[in-house]
């Protein structure tokens, strides 16, 4: 072969050959990095603009909205496709002098309410059927709006403070004047929140059937009086309230208020109601008695009653000649009871009932009640503090209780065993009375003892010490976990493994995840784990995650559960990442490859020519690439080998480590004719550790043309993907 032939085979060779090693280029500009050093976002820029969507703003929770729902509005996020909310219900904590707390709640007192919220307002319909009684009227609705997008592939926002809101609730404690006036009943209530007006409605009948509109007042007037005719006085009539606010909704009815006008000739009102000597303020369990001077005016009395929690009156008895009344109908612990009586003359002349106005002071009695509120707190050294507020009374009264506490490891038990007795009524800083020390069960009660009358409650709700944090053991990084699908972004799920504490043994556990190790925990665990999935002594939960990322730890927690479903120590937390499909493991070695490329001069060089020679290009974190161009034979043969060859850390953070580093061969042989093959095997450690294989690839006319790249990721059996991958 002559010497322009050979000169032309060699230009012709190199020319193809320089091509082919762009092949793992692609189409990053040259001078994007001119002082070497490497980025992810260098080498897919647009891949990049969105990482992680921005936490929505202007979050608004209505307050007093509507009597069933709440509603939620936010500000879009730029990226976002959804949004997920997630809800706290947390009910009132009342203590033993009738205050009501709410507690904040914490991450693992949220739930997903709604995923894949497509508007940027959303409507929570907490009560179907609402009534004025329904106990949500009392609670605070805490939310969270959390952006995502599920297609794209883009980290979830953080989420938004929490912020509560509450029902439009019906007017409470409505009360109607009981003979006070011969000219007018006055009617009263307390004031609802975001009330702009009040509508008042009249019935004839105790049921409330029939009401009639009688008139509208302001939302700054909780009162309303209905001047009566002659004809009316003495009538027994029964009120009712609506709320209105500034949205148009109406609340559900109040409760019924019964008045009536005095009538001339009735008989004196009942004057000193009072209780029973050593009955109505917690000395027995099932009975009030209230005592009052008699009238000569009277031929009976009526007692009526009613209660903290429902201000409409209850008529105990339709008429008693006797002065004093035992109420023992359906008393309820942790209430306070009010009575009220009236003294009742007939006039058989014109055949007429004369009724007086109800005695003035409302008598205020309760049963002995049991703590109303109640936890169950384990020590480290493995006994158990039950802390209660004091059971209702005044404070005097309630220096004369004592508490017992019963203790049972079956829920449905008897609850027999005494575990502590003679509790003193001693509050400590956080405004609890404690027993400590006490003998390690499941479940605990709490029961009220009046020491003057030896007297004892009835038992507390049912609690239970939320169990010691779980052992984790894994969450598994890269893992070939057989038989799971990888998402659409070609990453597999991750298995968290776990062991039970080795002092107890939890009823359940729930899983929690975070992109941040300190902070952000969602719930994944649609359902409890059951104690009973335990395995050789071995706990697991496999998360599909169907927006996990390439290349983004997640961290997990695990929190263990009582059998009340309650829970409030974490495990330690733990790191871990799906594996990557073989196409994908493919692209994200690429990256590293590409960003090499960048810094070589000679296979950059617009002379063919220039193209042979040898050049070192250095890690931005640590290795080299070593480049050699020269001519073999009637062709050309160009060599890169890598020696722990890193470039880029894990989302960019040295801390967590380095994403790939490259050890091995990268290398391309071409005859005259521009085609070839490529040779070489390149090791892999870092986040994604394995193997590529470059022996199945062919050149031709001077490019890749044909083959395939087998992929050995670590644990997984070899792969093979089609040669156009790396064209991406």
């Amino acid at each position: 072969m002559n010497k322009v032939m050979i000169h032309s085979v060699l230009f012709f060779s190199i020319m193809f050959l320089s091509g082919c090693a762009d092949l793992f280029q692609g189409k990053v500009a040259m001078d994007a990095d001119p002082d070497g050093t490497g980025s992810l976002k260098d080498v897919f820029r647009q891949e990049e603009e969105i990482s992680k969507l921005s936490t929505p703003t202007q979050f608004y929770v209505s307050d007093g909205y509507s009597p069933s729902a709440i509603r939620l509005t936010w500000n879009g996020v730029t990226g976002a496709a959804s949004y997920m909310i997630e809800c706290a219900v947390m009910e009132p904590i009342i203590d033993g002098g009738g205050n009501i707390t709410y507690e904040v709640p914490g991450n693992e007192d949220f739930e997903v309410l709604e995923n894949f919220v497509y508007d940027t307002g959303y409507t929570h319909r907490v009560l179907t059927n609402p009534q004025r009684t329904s106990p949500e009227y009392q609670n605070k609705y805490y939310y969270r709006i959390i952006a995502e997008n599920v297609g794209e592939k883009y980290d979830s926002s953080d989420p938004t403070a929490a912020l509560s809101g509450t029902l439009f609730a019906p007017p409470s404690n409505v009360r109607a004047s009981l003979g006070t006036s011969t000219t007018q009943i006055t009617l009263q209530w307390e004031k609802v929140n975001g009330a702009s007006s009040y509508t008042i409605y009249r019935s004839d009948y105790a049921t409330g059937t029939s009401p009639y509109y009688m008139d509208s007042v302001y939302g700054n007037q909780m009162w309303y009086t209905n001047t009566v005719s002659e004809d009316e006085q003495g009538k027994e009539y029964y009120y009712s309230v609506y709320a209105i606010n500034d949205s148009g909704n109406t609340s559900v009815v109040s409760n019924l208020a019964m008045g009536y006008a005095l009538v001339t000739g009735a008989p004196d009102t009942p004057e000193n109601v009072r209780l029973a000597d050593n009955s109505g303020r917690g000395h027995a369990t099932n009975q009030i008695t209230i005592e009052w001077d008699a009238s000569s005016e009277a031929d009976y009395y009526a007692v009526y009653r009613y209660s903290s929690q429902d201000s409409s009156l209850t008529r105990l008895t339709e008429n008693t000649t006797d002065t004093f009344w035992v109420d023992s109908k359906q008393l309820r612990p942790g209430l306070y009871y009010y009575y009220l009586v009236q003294s009742i003359a007939e006039d058989t002349v014109n055949s007429k009932v004369l009724k007086s106005q109800f005695s003035t002071d409302d008598v205020e009695g309760y049963i002995l009640s049991p703590p109303s509120t109640v936890s169950a707190i384990k020590s480290s050294g493995g006994s158990v503090s039950i802390i209660w507020y004091p059971a209702i009374g005044t404070e005097t009264e309630q220096s004369r209780y004592s508490y017992k506490v019963y203790a049972d490891n079956n829920l449905a038990g008897t609850f027999t065993a005494e575990v502590a007795s003679g509790v003193l009524p001693v509050t400590g800083s956080d405004g609890y009375i404690h027993a400590d020390n006490v003998d390690p069960y499941t479940f605990y009660k709490v029961a009220t003892v009046n020491t003057l009358t030896s007297a004892e409650s009835s038992q507390s709700s049912v609690v239970s010490p939320a169990p010691a944090a779980a052992v984790i053991l894994d969450a598994t990084k890269a893992a070939n976990l057989s038989g799971e699908t990888a998402n659409s972004s070609g990453v597999y799920p991750v298995k968290i493994t776990w062991k039970k504490p080795s002092s107890e043994t939890p009823a359940a556990y729930h899983v929690y995840r975070s992109t941040s190790p300190d902070s952000g925990f969602r719930k994944i665990t649609d359902d409890p784990i059951d104690a009973s999935a335990e395995i050789d002594g071995v706990f697991s939960f496999v998360d599909p995650n169907e927006t996990a990322k390439v290349g983004k730890l997640y961290y997990y927690r695990v929190l263990s559960l009582n059998m009340l479903g309650q829970g409030s120590y974490f495990s330690d937390t733990r790191t871990g990442y799906g594996a990557l499909t073989y196409e994908q493991y493919m692209l994200e070695f690429n990256k590293t490859v590409k960003s090499s490329h960048k810094k070589l001069t000679l296979m950059h060089k617009s002379n063919d020519m220039d193209k042979l020679g040898s050049e070192t290009a250095t890690g931005a974190i640590s290795g080299n690439l070593n480049y050699t161009a020269k001519v073999q034979g009637v062709g050309a043969r160009i060599t890169m080998h890598y020696s722990n060859y890193a470039d880029f850390y894990i989302e960019n953070d040295s801390a967590n480590g380095v994403y790939f580093s490259v050890t091995g061969d990268t290398n391309t042989t071409a005859n005259m004719s521009a085609n070839g093959s490529m040779d070489g095997t390149m090791v892999c450690t870092g986040m994604y550790p394995g193997k590529v294989y470059y022996d199945g690839v062919e050149i031709k006319g001077g490019s890749a043309g044909g083959g395939l790249y087998v992929i050995e990721p670590a644990g997984f059996l070899q792969g093979s993907v089609s040669w156009t991958v790396g064209e991406r």
